[in-house]
């Protein structure tokens, strides 16, 4: 884990230094705007990832794949900044990601790290331990929508269907809603205990939730994906993936309820 504290340290301090932050700079590997933040975040990553382990790939959503993922013996998913939106418009909520494997599938990851690029919160998993600022952190007990703090993508609501009327019972039953703009940062909440839930229905990106789904599950939470199997997943898949993460599998069961009880 130290590796990769360092690493997100790193992007936070190049980050802090850094002027004209939102300049874009054109599409990213992925197809997203890439900002100065964006490219500066992912460079202080990498010079140190491949500084403490030669040889390792890298997927980051700036560069794209860097290195041999067959022939490597780590792979490391990298989001540099989550939540750019909010970083363009002075908004203090965006994050960075990082998340080791030694395959390429989701139940292959070995540790991950989030950062807070803003207050420099670190929360950090490994086959052992999670932790927020170095302290053990878990899940809380909430198991009731009702009682639930709950935070999920607006997106959804611009493209309608099912979804959309998913996404509007959850927020209507929780106890209460929010929306903050950084999918690897609020899914890291729930391991934490600050949000009992969070839905990303307008799908993100593996670099955007593989590391922050590998703490939720780590800490005792659960993680659940739409459309396939969460440890099967590959992470060199470059489309969307729709998920929710929940405190405990009884507040996840109740939320995905109320998906199955609407008409497709």
């Amino acid at each position: 884990m130290e590796i990769i504290k360092r690493s997100l340290e790193a992007a936070r301090v190049a980050l802090n230094s850094l002027e004209d932050r939102g300049r874009e700079l054109g599409a990213g590997a992925f197809g997203d705007i890439s900002t100065m933040a964006d490219v500066v975040s992912e460079k202080a990553i990498i010079d140190v990832l491949k500084s403490a382990m030669p040889g390792i790939a890298i997927l980051s959503e700036e560069a794209g794949l860097l290195g041999d993922a067959d022939s490597s013996k780590h792979l490391a998913i990298v989001d540099p900044v989550d939540g750019t939106v909010n970083l363009k418009h002075g908004l203090p909520f965006y994050s960075a990601a990082i998340a080791i494997s030694k395959g390429k599938r989701f139940s292959d990851i070995i540790a991950a790290g989030i950062i807070d690029l803003v207050n420099g919160d670190v929360i950090m998993a490994d086959e052992k331990n999670v932790c927020l600022n170095d302290k053990p952190v878990r899940p809380s007990n909430v198991d009731s929508l009702n009682e639930a703090v709950v935070s999920f993508d607006l997106k959804v609501f611009k493209h309608g269907g099912r979804l959309s009327k998913f996404a509007e019972r959850v927020a209507s039953r929780a106890r209460y809603a929010r929306f903050m703009g950084s999918a690897a940062l609020e899914t890291a909440y729930v391991a934490c205990g600050r949000l009992d839930c969070f839905l990303a229905l307008d799908g993100v990106r593996v670099v955007d939730m593989a590391a922050a789904a590998y703490i939720v599950m780590r800490a005792g939470g659960v993680v659940g994906c739409l459309e396939e199997s969460l440890e099967s997943l590959n992470l060199l898949y470059r489309g969307d993936i729709r998920y929710v993460a929940a405190a405990n599998d009884k507040l996840l069961k109740e939320i995905i309820g109320t998906l199955d009880a609407i008409q497709p």
